[in-house]
């Protein structure tokens, strides 16, 4: 299993992103008209040319003495500013300067940190840029808030809110806001209580990110999005990095692909990724995956192993360590494809959770070969054909398949029917009949109910 990668905080790579916050750095703040309007004191006017003095300062090639100096005790004046004032314009700049402090002083980073862990003005504040119509705002503040987190004691930090404003901004017709986006997630898992939540609380974030995902498969995706156009290849390594590390922890692992139906996406991609990064973070991810018994059956249903050998043949890596990768990860499911039957192929499909139409589905000959062992092991396949069935992220295409299937269970074995019905399957099929959406589970769930009450009238 590869590392986790020493992501820098915060990181963030996006030349609209960088541009945009130069022009705040240049625009003029009238902080003596803030001033004289009472919307600061004159004291906190002082406060801060001190502030953007000793900034300025640390920020130039210096003496020793200027660059040791820290900006800690300005840190709550920025805050409180960011917490009190409403113009975007002067919020953008102190999100600015407060993110400058972040990467230059350690000092000021801890005690922005002591102030999330004490609830206090630093997360309001923050949360609250979130909330402005600013697409820069909010994830300047995002950034500020991963930068805070990965260098501080994170068990208070709420990620989940943060999650929630990114998963926003994924939704973004600007391919330049959902890659910002993408970066700050990336940032953020790479603390490990940020990949839990993701995973376990923030399921639209992570969603919305595998439909990003998804759509870069697309040819047109590649010239959508306007001003700001970031390549597909960016946002494919962007967002696999993210699969990467939450397939570190065994839970997410083994359930990633049954929830998010990502590794035939994968497959896809790595086929025809030009970039050597993104086809070494797909394999990467699925090396995670393949620790673990339970995520196999996927990987084998998806054809990762055709896929890899597709890569191992067709492609001249420069990257020693990625050739090794696919050599490695190919032997290994090698071990369990290379003598699989058409039987073992029909179980991997169940244990993954996710059925597709093959040849063997509509064969007669593979039921009659077959129905018998759906009995063996206390009908454990007509127990995972009824689970696929009740599953509410069962696709549209299993439910179908599961409903073929039952049908040919009961044709081939009609003494089934009673276990069929006795574990409510029966009732499951006949709801399906009527409040699937999808005209193909109410066809199979059709002729599944029609061969039911065929058999019963037969005996």
């Amino acid at each position: 299993m590869v590392a986790v990668a020493d992501v820098p905080a915060a990181m963030v790579n996006n030349q609209f992103f960088e541009e945009f916050t130069e022009k705040v750095r240049q625009k003029p703040i009238p902080w003596e008209g803030y001033s004289r309007a009472g919307l600061i004191s004159s004291e906190e006017l002082q406060q801060l040319k001190a502030f953007q003095k000793q900034l300025a300062e640390k920020q130039e090639p210096g003496t020793e003495q200027q660059q040791q100096q820290s900006l800690a005790g300005h840190v709550g004046l920025v805050v409180s500013l960011t917490e009190k004032l409403s113009s975007i314009d002067a919020l953008q700049y102190l999100l600015v300067v407060l993110d400058d402090v972040v990467e230059l002083d350690a000092g000021a980073v801890r005690e922005l940190g002591q102030g999330i862990l004490e609830g206090g003005a630093v997360e309001r504040a923050l949360f609250r840029c979130m909330e402005k119509r600013d697409d820069y705002l909010g994830l300047k503040a995002s950034k500020i808030l991963v930068g805070i987190a990965v260098s501080c004691s994170e068990e208070q930090f709420a990620f989940g809110r943060m999650f929630g404003f990114l998963e926003k901004c994924m939704r973004s017709e600007l391919t330049s806001v959902v890659d910002v986006a993408l970066q700050v997630v990336q940032s953020a898992l790479r603390v490990a209580r940020a990949r839990k939540v993701l995973y376990a609380e923030a399921p639209g974030c992570l969603s919305q990110m595998v439909d990003v995902l998804k759509r870069t498969v697309s040819r047109t995706q590649a010239a959508a999005g306007g001003r700001g156009v970031v390549a597909v290849s960016q946002t494919q390594y962007e967002v696999v990095f993210c699969l990467w590390l939450l397939t570190f922890g065994r839970s997410e692992a083994v359930t990633l692909d049954r929830r998010y139906d990502v590794v035939p996406t994968l497959v896809e991609i790595a086929r025809g990724a030009v970039k050597e990064k993104v086809v070494r973070v797909i394999v990467a991810t699925w090396a995670n995956m393949a620790q673990h018994a339970a995520a196999i059956p996927g990987l084998l249903v998806a054809r990762v192993p055709a896929c890899l050998e597709t890569l191992r043949v067709g492609r001249n890596f420069k990257d020693e360590d990625l050739k090794q990768m696919v050599a490695e990860l190919s032997e290994v499911l090698g071990e369990h494809s290379g003598v699989m039957t058409s039987w073992d192929e029909y179980k991997n499909q169940l244990k993954s959770g996710r059925l597709e139409w093959s040849g063997w589905h509509r064969s007669e000959q593979f039921w009659k070969m077959h129905a018998a062992k759906m009995d063996e092991q206390d009908h454990q396949i007509v127990r995972q054909l009824a689970k696929v069935l009740g599953d509410p992220e069962s696709t549209a295409t299993s439910q179908a398949v599961a409903c073929h299937d039952l049908s040919q269970y009961v044709k081939c074995n009609p003494e089934g029917k009673r276990f069929v019905s006795r574990i409510g399957a029966k009732q499951r099929v006949m709801e399906l009949m009527t409040t699937s959406d999808s005209a193909e589970v109410k066809y199979e769930a059709l002729m599944c109910v029609q061969q039911m009450m065929l058999n019963a009238w037969r005996n």
